[in-house]
Parts: C-alpha cells; structure tokens; sequence
C-alpha cells in the first residue's frame, strides 16, 4: 500500500508522552495507532496463555521491566503492519521498534524498517523522538492511571467511565529499570535508523502535550 497512507515511529524515554501523541494522531489526523506495549500486555495477560511457556517467559520480562525478546515482538509487529496497510489506512507506532533487531532484522524475519518501506515507500516513513529528563520520565509514570474501559493513560480517576487500574511496569522501581533498558537498546534502535538515511527529528517532551503536537504535525507536513 503506496500513496497518501504514511507510517510514523514515536520514540521516546518511558513517560515521554508517545502513547498520548500516537492517540492524537489517530483521532485527529486518521491514522491507525499500534500500541506495541498495550498490544503485546493484551497477550502475556491473557489466561489463555497461562500454559505458553514462551509466552510466560516473556510476560516475566514484561512485568519487571524488561524488553520483550525482539524477535517475539517483531513476528507480531510485522504481521499486525500489513494488515493495517492491507486496509489503507496510515499507522503510527508508540512502541517499535525498541531494538536494533527490530529495525533491521535479520535472516529469519525482516526488519519493521524495511516491512514499513515495503508497505508504504521510504518517503512516507516518518521518525521521530520526544526528549524528557529521567526525571520527567519517572514522574510521570508513577502517576499514571489507566482507563481499565479504553485501555488509555487518564489524568484523574472522573476521567474514566468506570474503574481504573495501575500498570505493572509503572512502579518506580521498575520505571528505572526500563530506562536502562532504554539506554542499552533503544537508543541503539534510533541510531540504526538514522544510519540508514533517515531523519529523526527532535520534540521538546517537556512543553504541553498540545505544543508536542503541533511541533510534530508541523514535521510531518513539512516532509
């Protein structure tokens, strides 16, 4: 699928505000947000599972704060990619690709870049990075509450229809272990992109989430 479609990676520390850019995007502008985190909890959390021993070996690397193994993520990103192209629509990603791996794959399982250049065409990609403090980012997770009827991070607890819920990787002490996590393999990630010839352009975490998004609206109309 090649044309007006377009497909765009968030990257960012946990607590940047991917996931609420990514809504945003799809609300307002008509693409289709992946989820790759709310996408893959669905699948480690779900009883079903419960006797899936690969399955259960990843669910203990997602609740500590650990990566998903990426080779068990980018089976389920490529495949989930061409059927949202299959359908016409533009995606958005808040969560992949988070490795090296998951950029360029290798001979097993192709790349999410190259799967995206497929579906899409290279100069419908779009990459970019919001920037926060540790801080920020530690901050923010530790008060985040979800919306256990839309899935969705909620300001205060009124703001939901009904219950909310903590996540598990949301506790502090789990937040600093993703960060490392960031560090050590999603900043390799950006870079492999960036290697590859692409831009990644850089939004200021810290202003509103509607300055954020005008910044990022700008990029995608200036590209």
């Amino acid at each position: 699928m090649k044309g007006n479609q377009r497909a765009v990676m968030i990257f960012g520390q946990p607590g940047s505000g991917k996931g609420t850019q990514a809504d945003l995007l799809e609300e307002k502008n008509e693409f289709f947000h992946f989820d790759s985190g709310k996408f893959l909890e669905s699948i480690v959390h779900d009883p079903k599972n419960t006797n899936n021993q690969e399955i259960q070996k990843e669910k203990e690397n997602f609740d500590t704060g650990k990566l998903i193994s990426p080779s068990f993520i980018l089976k389920f990103v490529n495949i989930e990619a061409k059927k949202i192209a299959q359908e016409g629509k533009s995606i958005v990603f808040s969560g992949s690709p988070r490795t090296k791996y998951e950029v360029l794959g290798d001979d097993q399982a192709k790349g999410l870049i190259f799967t995206l250049e497929s579906l899409y065409g290279k100069e419908n990609l779009h990459s970019i990075f919001i920037k926060v403090s540790d801080e920020t980012s530690i901050k923010r997770n530790s008060k985040r509450i979800i919306c256990v009827k839309t899935g969705k991070p909620v300001l205060k607890e009124e703001d939901c229809d009904g219950p909310v819920r903590h996540r598990t990787l949301d506790k502090p002490e789990i937040i600093k272990k993703r960060l490392i996590e960031y560090q050590e393999r999603t900043v390799p990630a950006i870079n492999a992109i960036k290697e590859l010839g692409y831009t990644v352009h850089q939004v200021d975490g810290e202003k509103s989430p509607q300055e954020v998004r005008e910044e990022i609206l700008t990029i995608l109309n200036e590209e």
